[in-house]
């Protein structure tokens, strides 16, 4: 058995893999701890793929950290001390706090996990990112990784040719400052949302803006693609998140672009300052869309491959991907479930997995998109307390609970699910949903505004069978896996139904979910689309703001919290009673 964690710099996870190359586990710190964003070390992650798995340190052969702590330690130092004194906060941060980063991975798993640390290893972050992917890939060889994010190790953005999972080559880098990932971070801050959470808000606000207006334009002076060199360039006199602990832009762009947006103010559509923040992010979004798209024409030309995986958190940025499978040599992108920092944790457990000398018929398995062992039944005493008290019981029978959860969302209403294994990724594929009606307005609204208490700006997905997506949105086969985990956006055909959606992006796109076959999602639209549902509006279950709900525990609450009433769960179909 192998596995292989992330942590201390952004969310922190562990995965593990057997010795036939399957990943059959993997949990996320923030679903256990409740903790948004959790970056401290695993504990309960490793925790609980021992637990389930009845594991003992024996059984492990090697442990991965996804990272090379000393390596991405000195490469921030370094670029820091050549901006003395301004950078004097950060380079005191990154001493006081060395002992609590990354290097006391060996001390942590000392510490927690004893025997575990004798048979940890390091991978490169970029590599983990790359194998993470290649995991999702139906082939395993002769293929072409593009990693992009925020900073990993060295560099900000790689390309690699796959020859096989054992002979993975990295030809071209982009060395940190420079980096897309910061950039779009540091967007993200200046339009009052949080760095590593609110990027996707800007995905969502950058639909509203015009791509002509002068704040779009602007934003191009900031980054550009050096056509000689092949290289990204960067003022980086707009930045501060190199030489600062504590900004990540500078007064500069203030000078360019206005004052920063008040986070404490809500952002509504149609108030004063709204197009002005929506034109930033449109610019932020079309700068991206050009570089990536300059990054893949570069990976073509140095590797001649028409199939890419693509990772790393720029690579969630779902609404570039459908700018990207145009580009007329992509034959096929696959983007990994989890594509940031957390699902490197799978990568990381493969790492181990290839680098082992004990298999000779190395087989890496494409995981499902609900890998765990172990369903998640509660039925513990907390939680028959909670249901007996706060909840009726309305169906226990399987068949029955889905019957009767179908027939109530054919009424209007929201039905959260709680069922089975959860999802790999952070988006919610129907396991860990709140659902309802995807083209009832009203409902819609209800799930998005009231439940979910969300920016009303931000749409919800549609989910649908693969037959029924035909009818409405301009699918490419060269993403036909990225639809399965809402990893891109696609347009509506033109003149369509689908245009009137509530799901629908202003810009007349949608972030959509083909279900799979025998999934939750698709046994619930197997009985609605006789009834004349066919989409459903599909978000996490949470309360916006907090983690994704692990188990049928963190389910109650979320109705506890909020005016959700029904929950389809393991146990049946449950009622809020008040």
């Amino acid at each position: 058995m192998f596995i292989g964690i992330t942590g201390y710099n952004h969310e922190s996870s562990a995965a593990l893999v057997d010795k036939n190359g399957k990943l059959i586990d993997f949990h996320r710190e923030e679903s256990l701890s409740r903790i948004k964003g959790d970056k401290s070390f695993p504990r309960r992650s490793i925790k609980k793929l021992l637990d389930t798995n009845n594991l003992k340190v024996k059984d492990i052969e090697r442990v991965a950290f996804y990272e090379r702590p000393l390596s991405a330690f000195l490469h921030i130092v370094k670029e820091a001390s050549l901006h003395m004194p301004r950078s004097l906060a950060l380079l005191t941060h990154q001493f006081r706090n060395f002992n609590r980063s990354s290097v006391s991975c060996y001390y942590d798993f000392a510490k927690s996990f004893k025997g575990l640390e004798t048979k940890l290893i390091y991978s490169d972050h970029h590599l983990s990112h790359t194998i993470t992917a290649l995991a999702y890939s139906n082939s395993k060889k002769d293929i072409c990784s593009v990693v992009v994010d925020g900073f990993g190790d060295r560099s900000t953005a790689s390309i690699s040719q796959i020859v096989d999972p054992t002979e993975i080559n990295e030809l071209w880098e982009c060395p940190y400052p420079v980096s897309l990932g910061l950039f779009y971070s540091s967007i993200t801050d200046y339009l009052g949302f949080a760095i590593n959470e609110g990027e996707y808000k800007v995905m969502g606000l950058a639909s509203f803006g015009d791509s002509k207006s002068k704040s779009a334009k602007l934003l191009r002076r900031l980054m550009d693609w050096d056509s000689t060199s092949n290289k990204i360039i960067s003022d980086m006199t707009y930045f501060d998140y190199h030489v600062s602990t504590s900004n990540s832009f500078s007064s500069k762009l203030e000078e360019l672009l206005g004052p920063a947006r008040n986070p404490f103010v809500q952002l509504i559509p149609g108030d004063s300052d709204f197009q002005r923040c929506a034109d930033i992010a449109r610019g932020a979004q079309d700068l991206t869309i050009y570089l990536l798209e300059k990054i893949f024409i570069h990976a073509h030309k140095i590797t001649n491959s028409r199939r890419f995986l693509f990772s790393g958190g720029v690579s969630m940025n779902s609404a570039s991907i459908d700018s990207l499978a145009q580009l007329p040599f992509v034959d096929e992108i696959i983007i990994p479930p989890s594509p940031g920092d957390a699902g490197c944790a799978i990568g990381a457990a493969f790492y181990c997995y290839i680098k082992s000398n004990s298999y000779s018929n190395l087989n890496i398995s494409k995981p499902s998109l609900f890998p765990s062992l172990q369903e998640i039944r509660n039925d513990g005493f907390l939680t028959e307390q909670i249901i007996h008290n706060e909840f009726s019981i309305l169906e226990r029978d399987e068949d029955d609970a889905f019957l009767r959860a179908a027939e109530l969302i054919g009424s209007g209403e929201v039905i959260g699910t709680v069922l089975s294994c959860s999802e790999t990724g952070p988006r919610a594929l129907g396991n860990r949903s709140l659902i309802c009606d995807g083209k009832n307005k009203d409902a819609v609204k209800n799930l998005n505004t009231v439940i979910k208490n969300r920016s009303p700006f931000r749409p919800t997905a549609p989910a649908m069978r693969y037959e029924i997506a035909e009818k409405y949105y301009k699918l490419r086969p060269e993403i036909y896996d990225c639809y399965k985990s809402m990893s891109a956006t696609c347009k509506c055909l033109d003149n369509n139904v689908s245009l009137e959606f509530p799901t629908t992006h202003v810009d007349g796109t949608a972030r959509i979910q083909i279900v799979e076959n025998n999934s939750s999602l698709d046994k619930l639209l197997s009985i609605l689309e006789p009834m004349g549902i066919d989409i459903l509006a599909n978000s996490s279950l949470n309360v916006s703001g907090d983690p994704t709900c692990f188990d049928l525990v963190d389910g109650l609450m979320v109705c506890s919290r909020t005016k959700l009433r029904y929950l389809l769960s393991d146990l049946g179909l449950l009622k809020r009673k008040a």
